[in-house]
C-alpha cells in the first residue's frame, strides 16, 4: 500500500463514518419526540422532576438508568402501580409497605405528591427499549406455569407468601385456593378495594386480561 492509499482510505473511512453519525444523530433527534412523551411534558410533570431531586430520590432509587440500587427501579412502576396506590405510599410508605427495609416518611405536601405521580406516570410511557428488563427470576425459570410466572413478575412475593417464601404485609396465599374461588381471586386482582375499602393492595391495571386469567387460576389451585 502507498502513502497515498493509505492517506485516501483514511480520508474516506472519516467521511464515510462522520456522514453515518450525522444520520444516526438526525434519526435519534427525529424519534425523541416521541419516544419521550414530549407533548405530554406538562408544568406538573417538571414540578415531579424537581421534587423528585428535591428530596434526593436518586440515592435510593434508580429512574432511567441513573441512581442507587438499595430500592426498587421506578422507571416502569406505574406500570404494576395504580395512581391511588403510587398516592397512599408516597404520603405514608410504612403504613402501605410496613417492610424492615422501609422507605422513610418525607412528609410530602399533597401537590409534591400530585406531581411526583404525574412524573413517574410520564417517565413510564418513555420508549426505553425494554430497559429495566424484566427480573431474572421471571424469564429464566421456564418450568413454571403461566399463572406463577405472572405471580413473579408482578412481585407479588414482596408482600406475599407462598409455601414460605414471601412476604409478610399482605395474606399467606398458600392455601388461598382453599379459602377463596376463582371468580373472588380475579375481582380481588382487578379492583382489592371491592372486597375491603381499607385495602393497601394495589390494582394492576395495565396487566392483560389473560394475565389476570392465569395468574388467578394458579392461586385459585393453591390448597
Amino acid at each position: 500500500m502507498t502513502l497515498s492509499q493509505g492517506k485516501a482510505i483514511f480520508i474516506w473511512g472519516t467521511a464515510i463514518s462522520a456522514v453515518i453519525f450525522l444520520v444516526l444523530t438526525y434519526d435519534s433527534l427525529v424519534q425523541m419526540p416521541k419516544r419521550t412523551q414530549e407533548a405530554k411534558l406538562d408544568a406538573h410533570v417538571a414540578a415531579g422532576k424537581w421534587t423528585w431531586q428535591k428530596h434526593n430520590c436518586n440515592d435510593c432509587h434508580t429512574i432511567l438508568g441513573i441512581g442507587g440500587y438499595y430500592a426498587p427501579d421506578v422507571t416502569k412502576v406505574m406500570s404494576s402501580r395504580d395512581n391511588a396506590w403510587v398516592t397512599r405510599f408516597l404520603k405514608d410508605p410504612e403504613k402501605v409497605w410496613p417492610n424492615p427495609r422501609k422507605m422513610p416518611n418525607i412528609h410530602l405536601q399533597d401537590q409534591e405528591v400530585a406531581d411526583l405521580v404525574a412524573f413517574l406516570t410520564w417517565v413510564n410511557g418513555i420508549d426505553t427499549n425494554g430497559w429495566p428488563p424484566k427480573p431474572m427470576v421471571a424469564t429464566a425459570v421456564t418450568s413454571l406455569s403461566s399463572g406463577e410466572e405472572v405471580y413473579k413478575a408482578q412481585g407479588c412475593s414482596a408482600c406475599h407468601t407462598i409455601a414460605g417464601v414471601g412476604g409478610k404485609v399482605g395474606p399467606d396465599l398458600s392455601k388461598v385456593g382453599g379459602k377463596r374461588d376463582k371468580v373472588w381471586i380475579k375481582t380481588q386482582i382487578k379492583d382489592p378495594k371491592s372486597h375491603n375499602p381499607q385495602s393497601i393492595m394495589p390494582s394492576f391495571p395495565k396487566l392483560s386480561s389473560k394475565d389476570i386469567d392465569s395468574l388467578a387460576n394458579y392461586l385459585a389451585g393453591l390448597r
